[in-house]
């Protein structure tokens, strides 16, 4: 008798035959074996459909449900409602993970007696020998959901609001999914499932392998990627009013979200007066705020004191150092 809980295993799939079958292996050779694979198909028109399927001949862990295109969010959500675990957790398809990755989160998870784990991502070039080397590293308890948001938000390099790389108990889902149609869904989502967690436990060892694709952010740049400015917005609304000792992260973030976007737009060739304006006025509104809080992080720091030379100028800045700033 298996007395292992059932943990369910999300797997959003789009168009990704060259890379699905290594990321399945990487699953169903974990040595954590009560799983349930839950492989979405999210309307493929490669053979990354037929693939699973054959997967599922081979694995009877694994679940394959087929449905038309609708987007990354709109897949996990299809994972979701069909998931049967006492735990949950989510692996990109063109990912990989280390053997004991399951494992390891259940361990850190139930060790801790906490709501949530997570373990750190490992980024490898696509074509590049993923490293099994996972030294381990310290474990890190938030006391309370609270904590945990505050260092997510504030970007301080212990927990992220990917869904990848963590365990969460199912039920912190119960309210909340993936917004249909949305850049930044994970912002939109991670975070207010972490405030539902009693406490969560992070750990720094490398378990997750994202694979780095070729084409460069900056190459992908569409104005649908401001839908980050309206998701950090409504993270600092809801903080106003549900949870105030969050507020300045949220901010924090909000101010990160308007800077990088202002930047993304000085290095590309893509312009939209509104969107910057809009940007503007949130940088000027969050600048002080952001130089006198000592846990804002230094990049936001440096942003704020370069946007006192005037917007024109900031956008000189940040186009030069488009290749070395980031999101």
């Amino acid at each position: 008798m298996n007395c292992q809980p059932l943990i369910s295993v999300i797997v959003p799939i789009y168009n990704v035959e060259k890379y699905v079958g290594e990321c399945v292996d990487s699953i169903i050779n974990q040595s954590y074996k009560n799983l349930e694979i839950i492989l979405v198909d999210d309307g493929s028109t490669d053979r990354s459909g037929e693939i699973c399927d054959d997967y599922a001949q081979r694995d009877n862990r694994i679940k394959v449900i087929h449905r038309e295109n609708g987007g990354l969010s709109e897949a996990r959500n299809t994972g979701l409602d069909a998931t049967r675990g006492e735990y949950t957790t989510f692996v990109d398809s063109d990912d990989l993970i280390h053997q004991e990755c399951i494992s390891t989160l259940y361990n850190l998870l139930v060790n801790t007696q906490t709501d949530i784990s997570t373990v750190s991502f490992n980024h490898f070039a696509d074509g590049e020998q993923v490293s099994t080397k996972a030294p381990l590293s310290p474990v890190k308890v938030y006391n309370t959901g609270e904590d945990a948001v505050k260092s997510m938000l504030y970007q301080q390099g212990y927990i992220d609001n990917s869904p990848c790389g963590k365990l969460f108990k199912t039920g912190l889902f119960s309210s909340h999914r993936f917004p249909k149609g949305k850049l930044y869904e994970d912002l939109a989502t991670i975070p207010y499932v972490c405030l539902k967690a009693k406490k969560v436990a992070t750990t720094t060892t490398p378990m997750y392998h994202y694979r780095s694709r070729s084409s460069s952010i900056l190459g992908r740049f569409s104005l649908r990627r401001c839908d980050v400015l309206d998701i950090t917005r409504d993270l600092v609304r809801y903080m106003e009013q549900n949870h105030l000792s969050i507020v300045n992260a949220a901010r924090s973030r909000q101010f990160s979200a308007n800077m990088n976007i202002l930047w993304l737009m000085s290095a590309t060739e893509i312009k939209d007066d509104a969107v910057e304006a809009r940007c503007w006025e949130n940088i000027k509104t969050l600048r002080l705020f952001s130089l006198v809080n000592p846990r804002v992080r230094m990049k936001n720091k440096i942003g704020a004191i370069i946007s006192f030379i005037g917007l024109k100028n900031t956008m000189k800045i940040l186009k030069c150092f488009k290749n070395k700033l980031s999101h």
